[in-house]
């Protein structure tokens, strides 16, 4: 059972969720987001809850599915071919990358919803996700993988995925950086969105490295 799961039948028994909430010791709306299947993008949060149930943070994200592959050592998973140095990359959700970010210390085991082989990407801890909107198309399209390298150094004209905390009801966004009239912009492809100043509350959680297509 995962952590929408536990909440449910922790409320079924009597809760209300504010008590619960408080129980737990996080903020009513977090609860309220979670039943809407809106989940935290904080490590804090899930450690939080962690403590309450007793379980591991991705036994609440997953419910212990099987399908969800348990992967050691990221970092060792290469091999070395004609074409170059074969390596696996983990397929993860958008919320996975902000524990990973914002976690001070490269975990070990990460649960990715596949493995995906690429030749000579850089970062120790990039990892691919998939794009969650047509916010930049036609230059990149809803649902194709993108790899992002939390550790690189992004600069204007870079694609970028952003944990911008006063969107709602979409926090983490990928936008390409253009630097404009002394401020840094949040600029989509697709003209039907609207580019958006990047400020001191945004975090910018990795940089672009490689599409499936090129950049």
């Amino acid at each position: 059972m995962n952590i929408k799961g536990l909440i449910l039948r922790e409320l079924a028994e009597g809760l209300t969720e504010k008590e619960l909430a408080s129980a737990v010791g996080v903020a009513e709306e977090t609860l309220v987001n979670i039943l809407a299947d809106k989940f935290p993008v904080d490590s804090v949060s899930w450690e939080t809850f962690s403590r309450y149930f007793r379980m591991d943070v991705d036994v609440l994200r997953t419910g212990g599915s099987t399908h969800s592959i348990t992967i050691l050592n990221l970092s060792d998973l290469v091999r070395q071919s004609k074409a170059g140095l074969i390596r696996k990359i983990p397929l993860l959700e958008w919320d996975q990358m902000g524990q990973l970010v914002l976690s001070k210390d490269f975990p070990d085991i990460i649960h990715a919803s596949a493995m995906i082989d690429t030749i000579d990407i850089s970062g120790k801890r990039t990892v691919a996700v998939k794009v969650q909107d047509d916010s930049m198309e036609t230059m990149i399209s809803q649902g194709e993988i993108i790899f992002v390298d939390p550790d690189s150094t992004w600069e204007s004209e870079d694609y970028v995925v952003v944990h911008h905390p006063n969107m709602h009801p979409d926090t983490i966004l990928l936008r390409q950086v253009k630097f404009s009239e002394n401020q840094y912009m949040l600029h989509p492809l697709n003209r039907k969105y609207q580019s958006i100043p990047l400020t001191q509350r945004d975090k910018v959680w990795g940089k672009v490295v490689r599409l499936t297509k090129s950049l």
